[in-house]
């Protein structure tokens, strides 16, 4: 790339090449005055290749994206195809399934439950044997992988004793298979998510260009407006695309009368196990510490990170989102993920699952996002509370969809709308948030964070 490649490296790296608290003000100073320089004295052939260089990583995001939602689609048609419906894992549960794929384990953070089902033929007996064993190996995997995620739910050391104490008190229940008993709702049910992921990830497109252009012309600005829009809309056609897809499965499904018969054939036990009730700030007690020393080191409000990783996962360490997004806090690895480990490691690349599926790893990424949040892309926010309820927000949806809300033109520039937003009492930009917010699911996000953060305003004076 000539020219353009060492300075657009100089640029992306310089947040990493020295320490943050290496400045005394503003740690992202030098950064800036670099790009403001690079503006200045850029050619046409430089900003043509950056616009290259941006196509170019668009390009590979659509590609990352496809790739993940065809690996999705294929796991749920081969789950439907086995047990008439699918159940995955997600931000509230975690969900592991046997070699065979004929028993399931489902550890619920929200409900705080467990629950072990089987698929088998009608008739089979069924007994609590299977879920002890089905208990037995998540937690010889759990320490395997060393994310303690059984232990982590039930809230003590899971030994064979802690094992047989679970299944004693398990609830059994026997059903025929989802699609077997409505076929219309399983449909119905499955094209809803399609619909949830491709939303998804429309709103995490903000924090994918907030990346790109934290700060640059008013035009470029408004080509950030119309790259977004476009990116949109392919969305909008790959979401419908999947849905076309599903349906053609699920006539072909309808179509094969000998699995159809197979599965109206199937039933499922299901045995639960309900948890004794724990109040948040137990369930949050294990992260406490990491979640502590993080929060000082960037000083930031433990409070804070802790109504955001309740409010993100349940404190489930395996939580996987629609984007995807992994782990306690949720973090995207080509979008926060990124920007943590040029700031924190000097990597310009994604941060791994395998990573961020760690509690200590997943917060030190966590905390340093909002610490981003707070020191670079929402600095200019003068007033400290106004700029907390940005910086919830922006960990959500983006910098960029935050200065959408404030500004009349619908502008992305966070820089412009500081000084509105400075103008207003925290109150006003509180409640400016949860009505203009350009995603519902935002707007509630900040209300959640926000009611929880009392929930752990002890940790703070700890």
């Amino acid at each position: 790339m000539k020219k353009f490649f060492p300075i657009v490296v100089s640029l992306v790296l310089t947040i990493v090449a020295t320490p943050l608290y290496a400045y005394d003000q503003d740690p992202f100073a030098e950064m800036e005055d670099e790009f403001a320089e690079y503006k200045k004295s850029g050619s046409k052939e430089e900003m043509n290749e950056f616009q290259k260089w941006k196509k170019s990583y668009l390009a590979e995001f659509a590609e990352f994206r496809k790739a993940h939602f065809a690996r999705v689609d294929k796991r749920r048609n081969k789950l439907i195809n086995k047990w008439g419906d699918s159940e995955v894992s997600t931000k509230a549960q975690y969900v592991d399934y046997s070699k065979k794929e004929d028993t399931k384990t489902v550890l619920d953070f929200e409900k705080g439950e467990i629950r072990v089902s089987v698929v088998h033929e009608e008739g089979q007996k069924v007994d609590k044997v299977v879920v002890e064993k089905a208990l037995v190996n998540l937690s010889v995997q759990s320490k395997t992988q060393k994310d303690d995620v059984l232990q982590s739910l039930v809230g003590s050391k899971v030994d064979g004793t802690a094992i047989k104490a679970l299944v004693s008190h398990a609830v059994k229940k026997v059903v025929s298979t989802a699609i077997s008993l409505n076929k219309n709702a399983v449909i119905d049910k499955q094209i809803k998510l399609i619909k949830e992921q491709g939303q998804a990830q429309k709103s995490n497109l903000g924090r994918v260009f907030d990346q790109i252009i934290a700060k640059d012309s008013a035009n470029s600005r408004v080509n950030v407006t119309k790259n977004i829009k476009a990116q949109q809309k392919q969305i909008d056609k790959e979401t419908l695309q999947r849905i076309v897809k599903f349906k053609a499965q699920s006539k072909k499904l309808e179509n094969n009368k000998a699995r159809r018969k197979q599965l109206r054939n199937k039933k499922i036990t299901t045995f639960t196990m309900p948890l004794a009730n724990k109040k948040d700030l137990v369930k949050a007690k294990p992260f406490i510490a990491d979640v502590k020393n993080q929060s000082r080191r960037w000083d930031l409000s433990p409070s804070l990170m802790l109504a955001i990783i309740h409010t993100e996962s349940y404190f489930n360490p395996k939580a996987k989102s629609h984007i995807p997004a992994y782990g306690l806090m949720q973090i995207v690895p080509r979008s926060a993920g990124i920007d943590v480990n040029r700031f924190l490691f000097k990597k310009d690349k994604p941060m791994q699952k395998s990573y961020l599926y760690k509690p200590n790893q997943n917060i030190e990424a966590g905390v340093a996002y909002m610490n981003i949040l707070n020191s670079r892309y929402l600095k200019k926010i003068t007033d400290p509370v106004s700029r907390m309820y940005c910086m919830i927000a922006a960990y959500n949806t983006g910098a960029g969809n935050v200065a959408k809300t404030f500004n009349k033109d619908g502008s992305r520039n966070i820089n412009k709308a500081a000084k509105i937003i400075n103008a207003m009492s925290p109150t006003q930009v509180y409640k400016r948030l949860v009505s203009h917010l350009p995603y519902e699911e935002t707007q509630n996000y900040v209300k959640r964070v926000v009611k929880r953060k009392k929930i752990y305003a002890p940790v703070d004076s700890i």
